[in-house]
């Protein structure tokens, strides 16, 4: 038997594989060139596994939507049959041969057709809602791996220059040592201190690598990939201006825009209209159907051996058929019960989706807000602590402060180095957590 629908299955497949190929070609990106943040979003995007299951799925939907649309067309068949039996010569001169082509046509089913075609849709844009939510998850945490990674050659940076410093604390010392100015414990504490910025050194740069391969790994990549970022013009801005960008909403004003931008509450929606649909479906379920059914029949048998008139040994027969439920045991009842009850624990779950989203905005809302106060704080903070290391050190050199006193100041000082570079990067990541939270982040 063979059904002509499959052509439309097989169309179906074949646009699917060519829109993929299509969907795969982008432009090639160097990556032994370094990276900007677009373009590790952009190699996510593409490399990522849940984004490619994300894609299948949309495909496998639109290919469900065909299969819905489908049902307003009729169904056809070619039969081909051989029978033998007791009854039959199974010798050359005598065979059993039938052919016919049947037809199937739904002419009234009170709109079930319409329900499953819509179901089908709704079901469609839930995925795509889902996609979108899987894709912004994705550019968070993209984008988080890539601060990871400048923040940390930031602190590489910073390291360096207080180690460099060090080495210079401890050569002076060691002069001063000869020249009988200092005693020789002093050059103990400054190799101390040095061992303990070198130590601080190593512990960064061991960070680095860790978000250095993490970056890969997030963007769909080997991890062993080398990867490399571009330089932070933000962070460059920052340190000449000293001024960050500060956020001009109210946390209400973020929730309501959450509310309406959120792909989930979007997903939500389309599950509903499905489970309100597979409801109206279970009900359709106890009215009647109508149906058309048209056979055409050869006798191959009669009219190969006897080789007349072909139109004797042919016969059409067309009939329509009601079909109305009366008893199933309850089953279409019980289905109609099960479709309410999942369409109102959905109804319930966004109920609860909403007051989660509302507080998961405005916990994100308060992070940034503290993260823009700790930027304040923090370039106040290097402020004071490289003043203070100037006048000590001015001190230290004529004379009237103990190295004990110097190497503390640095060591403040470096720590406010430290904190304004953490300070700098955490508030840009909860800038872009609160893009999620909203449900804005591209």
């Amino acid at each position: 038997m063979i059904r002509w629908r499959m052509r439309f299955v097989l169309i179906c497949v074949l646009s699917f594989v060519a829109l993929a190929a299509i969907a795969q070609e982008s432009p090639e990106i160097n990556l032994a060139q370094p990276l900007t943040l677009e373009e590790c979003i952009q190699l996510a995007i593409e490399n990522s596994t849940d984004m490619r299951n994300a894609r299948i799925n949309l495909a496998l939907d639109g290919l469900n939507v065909r299969d819905a649309r489908a049902r307003y067309y009729p169904d056809i068949f070619l039969d081909g049959r051989y029978n033998f039996s007791d009854a039959v010569d199974f010798g050359f001169e005598r065979e059993n041969y039938d052919l016919g082509v049947t037809g199937q046509y739904t002419l009234w089913d009170n709109g079930q057709r319409e329900a499953n075609f819509s179901q089908a849709k709704e079901r469609r844009n839930a995925t795509i809602n889902r996609n979108e939510q899987t894709k912004q998850n994705l550019i968070f945490q993209v984008t988080q791996a890539y601060y990871n990674v400048l923040k940390a050659q930031e602190l590489v940076k910073v390291d360096q220059e207080i180690l460099a410093r060090s080495l210079e604390n401890t050569d002076r010392v060691r002069a001063f040592v000869e020249a009988g100015i200092q005693i020789e414990a002093d050059v103990a504490t400054a190799q101390v201190r040095e061992a303990n910025d070198e130590l601080s050194l190593l512990n960064d740069q061991n960070a680095l690598e860790i978000a250095m391969a993490s970056l890969p790994r997030i963007m769909g990549l080997d991890p062993a990939t080398l990867v490399t970022v571009a330089e932070d013009a933000d962070y460059e801005l920052y340190r000449q201006k000293g001024q960050i960008e500060v956020l001009n909403m109210s946390v209400d004003e973020a929730i309501q825009t959450a509310f309406e931008t959120r792909p989930e509450f979007k997903e939500l929606q389309s599950t509903i209209k499905r489970l309100e649909w597979d409801l109206t479906l279970a009900r359709l379920d106890r009215l009647p159907r109508l149906n058309a059914e048209y056979n055409y029949n050869v006798n191959l048998d009669d009219y190969l051996h006897e080789r007349e008139n072909f139109t004797d040994f042919r016969s059409w027969e067309v009939r329509t058929t009601l079909s109305f439920p009366i008893f199933d045991g309850g089953v279409t009842k019980r289905r109609v019960e099960a479709a309410a009850l999942s369409l109102e624990q959905v109804r319930e779950d966004a109920s609860d989706l909403e007051r989660s989203i509302a507080l998961e905005v405005r916990q994100s809302y308060l992070n940034l807000r503290r993260a823009e106060r700790a930027v304040e704080i923090s370039n106040t903070q290097v402020r004071n602590a490289e003043l203070s290391l100037q006048v000590i050190r001015g001190r230290f050199e004529q004379e009237l402060s103990i190295l004990l006193e110097l190497l503390n100041a640095q060591t403040e000082f470096a720590q406010a180095l430290t904190n304004q570079v953490r300070a700098f990067y955490d508030y840009k990541i909860a800038q872009v957590a609160l893009q999620r939270a909203m449900g804005t982040i591209q």
